[in-house]
């Protein structure tokens, strides 16, 4: 019961020193990730391999909470992913696409000292489509029969991960899924998944 006591009032003390901490914060956030695409079985028979990209942007982080505590952070950000498809028929066909994201994460984290806080995180996120090159779309239009715009270009999807806050600094990974198709076409189950990892700065 003592034990029990006191570690209810170390609990409440910490609450009680880490209340003193900025609500807000902005920040400047870079990484890079292993995003690809995948066709889930549907269509033509192909491999679909990450190769490296990279992302930069900004955030807005709201927190709440002691020592026990949670957060809300939106973020904006230029990604850009790569894949590497090979097809029956032709081998070593790379894609690349460049979106707009927009993740909104909810982090639940432990204040466990002044500067640092481990914590985990889901998020959902919206996307739009702003550029794709590759032999791998030039493929899909040989005969160029479908329209230039023939690419769902605005998707939407969740992801998961950890990460943590040292001073100013916050180290994050988390896997993402696309729930929406990306291309309606010759492969009709096109999606996105894959690894982000980042860091931002927070002011």
């Amino acid at each position: 019961m003592r034990k029990t006591i006191l570690l209810i009032m170390f609990a409440i003390a910490l609450s009680n020193v880490y209340a003193q901490q900025t609500t807000y914060k902005f920040g400047v956030k870079g990484g890079i990730n292993y995003i690809h695409l995948e066709n889930y079985g549907k269509g033509y028979y192909s491999d679909f391999d990450p190769k490296l990209g990279w992302s930069c942007g900004g955030l807005f982080q709201y927190t709440r909470g002691g020592f026990l505590n949670y957060s809300i952070a939106p973020e904006i950000l230029f990604t850009q992913s790569v894949t590497n498809v090979d097809l029956l028929y032709i081998t070593d066909c790379l894609t690349t696409i460049q979106s707009i994201d927009i993740p909104v994460s909810f982090k639940l984290g432990l204040q466990l000292s002044k500067i640092f806080r481990p914590y985990i995180l889901g998020n959902v996120y919206g996307s739009y489509i702003i550029k794709e090159y590759g032999n791998f779309f030039s493929t899909l239009d040989e005969d160029h029969s479908q329209p230039s715009n023939h690419l769902n270009k605005l998707y939407f999807g969740i992801s998961a991960g950890m990460g943590f806050d040292l001073w100013k600094f916050e180290l994050e990974g988390r896997y993402r899924w696309n729930l929406v198709r990306i291309n309606s076409d010759d492969y009709t189950a096109l999606k996105q998944m894959g690894l982000e990892l980042s860091c931002a700065i927070l002011f």
